[in-house]
């Protein structure tokens, strides 16, 4: 089975780093990554793997989780973000 994220690029996982020690040097100071303009990341093809969901997956949490309960954790977090800034599926 060949999953892919389903990421919506809404950006909110950008937006609020603070508190991801990985992240730290990239927080402009307000939780939101330094690299995000126009809430599209400016170094998406080189960020770091923190930032990629399935390179995290193969390089830490295939130890702890399937990909489908890795992924069903990130969507999780995804959706608490869009619920928080009252963004819907498909805005």
């Amino acid at each position: 089975m060949n999953l892919t994220f389903p990421c919506s690029t809404c950006g909110l996982c950008c937006q609020n780093i603070s508190g991801v020690e990985a992240l730290a040097e990239l927080d402009r100071g307000d939780g939101v990554c330094i690299h995000l303009r126009d809430n599209r990341c400016q170094t998406y093809e080189t960020r770091p793997d923190i930032c990629r969901v399935d390179v995290m997956y193969e390089k830490v949490y295939h130890l702890h989780f399937s990909k489908e309960e890795f992924y069903q954790a990130n969507l999780k977090v995804c959706e608490a973000l869009q619920t928080e800034h009252a963004i819907q599926k498909g805005d």
